[in-house]
């Protein structure tokens, strides 16, 4: 009894060790800055605009966000920051596409030219940039862009890395010097297609930052612009308190003052340009003074800056012929929002989703990631824009035969992910409830379930390679038709052949099909 303890008391000491062990080491690190350096400085700040170029309309019906009312808010505080002699720079936090029409079509080149025109002192790289291909990245975006584009912890198989680093800016009439270090997540595998991202090695941003802080940071003022989420924000922010300043992404999380950690600050913007950052410094003697931060909301109050605008609207010109044409139309609301779609609980668009899927290959059963969901059907007319803004992923659909077993432990991973995680799965044709740690199915299709049986399921082929990381399907599948349909199209013409989503069509969805005798 005695010994069985002691192992389980040593399995749980030596995380513990291990922690405090880095603590220990950053307290030996010297993080030196410069006592000479005293500089006024105020940060700029978006993060996962994901394609959100225009305005919106509120619940109010009132239209706000996006990069027209964004420029307009950071010129003022540009002109104003000018006349008091403080350095105004501008930064984005990853994932600039994928998400809305625009980047269905243009594959994230109008993101690029409005950030260029509006001035962004760099970006790093989200997830969601290589969404379009490593081709599509290299060499069609990032020759056209006029601001860096960074990250440190993505290299090659070989060695060799993707993206600068980090960039060091000088300020104006002065010595002291300012370091922007890029951080990407290491779920990049997992959240876009795998074979966008083969061949790279996304390493550890904590491991990753420390040594480039250690090499370059001494007497450097330094920003770390991360695509790691928040609580991977304090992580690093406690284990590297070489890094003054976080301007983070990916969680999508609106933080309205700054985070502070000892000596490092942590901020963010929401997501879907909703609003612009703003942090304000007073930096004296290389460390933070005074500092001052807010989130401020693009709303209809704020109006549009007419040269953005007018970028916006060539760009909606090329694709309005076929994105302005009507497929049919719904009688319901279909919400996508991610309280809705990134849920265990059934959402009836998911459900609709699952079910086109299945209906397209004459599957037993569909299955999407709510991630792959990016907006909602409201009632009435339905456009093709509508639906490449619901499913904005090149995605095809695959039908896989499954055994029950798998299916089992494919529903488990995605009750068992985090709240509002893009894994949570939506389904139609699968009948199951939970009992405490477990997913019981009950019924696949019209047969009952049997955990030996093979069930022939519809999947798109972003979960079959492993995204979101449901390896079950690649490795255990029994028979795979690889040659899917894009599952937007197939979502189109299914609407375009119904000429309605009526209530009775959702309403039915709700319910098991009938059981086979």
């Amino acid at each position: 009894m005695y010994a069985g303890c002691s192992r389980k008391f040593l399995k749980g000491l030596i995380p513990f060790l291990a922690l405090i062990s880095i603590f220990a080491l950053s307290t030996t690190i010297a993080w030196s800055k410069d006592p000479n350096c005293s500089f006024k400085l105020t940060i700029l700040y978006m993060n996962d605009t994901h394609g959100h170029y225009s305005p919106e309309p509120g619940k109010d019906g009132l239209m706000s966000g996006g990069f027209a009312k964004a420029m307009t808010v950071m010129e003022k505080i540009r002109k104003a920051n000018e006349t008091e002699g403080r350095t105004t720079i501008s930064l984005l936090a990853g994932d600039l596409f994928t998400g809305t029409a625009y980047s269905a079509v243009f594959k994230g080149r109008l993101g690029v030219r409005l950030m260029d025109a509006m001035d962004f002192s760099a970006m790093t790289v989200g997830n969601h940039e290589f969404d379009y291909g490593l081709p599509n990245l290299l060499k069609r975006l990032k020759p056209e862009m006029n601001f860096p584009l960074l990250s440190a912890n993505i290299r090659y198989e070989g060695g060799g890395l993707l993206f600068k680093p980090y960039v060091i800016k000088r300020l104006p009439n002065k010595k002291c010097k300012i370091l922007i270090l890029g951080l990407t997540t290491m779920s990049t595998p997992e959240l876009t297609h795998p074979k966008n991202v083969k061949g790279l090695v996304f390493e550890d941003p904590v491991k990753t930052a420390r040594k480039i802080i250690e090499k370059e940071g001494k007497n450097k003022f330094v920003i770390a612009l991360t695509h790691l989420g928040v609580d991977k924000d304090k992580k690093l922010g406690l284990l590297c308190p070489g890094i003054d300043v976080i301007i983070g992404g990916h969680s999508h999380t609106a933080l309205f003052e700054p985070l502070k950690l000892d000596g490092t600050l942590v901020c963010q913007a929401g997501a879907y340009s909703k609003y612009v950052g703003r942090l304000d410094l007073d930096v004296k003697d290389g460390h933070i003074g005074d500092f001052k931060g807010e989130l401020i909301r693009l709303d209809a109050n704020v109006p549009e800056d007419p040269r953005i605008a007018s970028i916006i609207q060539k760009y909606n010109s090329k694709m309005s012929p076929y994105f302005s044409e009507v497929v049919g139309s719904s009688e319901v609301d279909l919400d996508g929002s991610l309280a809705s779609v990134r849920s265990f609980s059934p959402s009836p668009l998911g459900t609709f989703v699952a079910y086109v899927m299945a209906h397209a290959v004459g599957a037993d059963a569909g299955l999407i990631n709510g991630g792959g969901i990016r907006d909602g059907l409201k009632a009435g007319p339905i456009t093709n824009k509508d639906i490449y803004g619901v499913l904005p992923f090149q995605n095809l659909i695959m039908k896989i035969s499954v055994k029950g077993a798998d299916l089992e432990s494919v529903l488990l991973h995605s009750k068992d992910l985090p709240k509002r995680s893009g894994g949570k799965l939506q389904t139609y044709g699968i009948q199951y409830k939970t009992s405490g740690n477990e997913v019981l199915i009950t019924q696949v299709g019209k047969k009952s379930f049997n955990p030996d049986e093979y069930y022939s399921i519809a999947i798109s082929d972003f979960l079959y390679s492993g995204g979101d990381g449901y390896t079950e399907f690649a490795s255990r599948a029994k028979a795979v038709s690889p040659d899917g349909l894009p599952l937007n199209q197939v979502l189109s013409d299914f609407i375009r052949e119904k000429k309605e989503i009526t209530k009775k069509l959702v309403e039915s969805l709700k319910n098991p099909p009938k059981e086979k005798n």
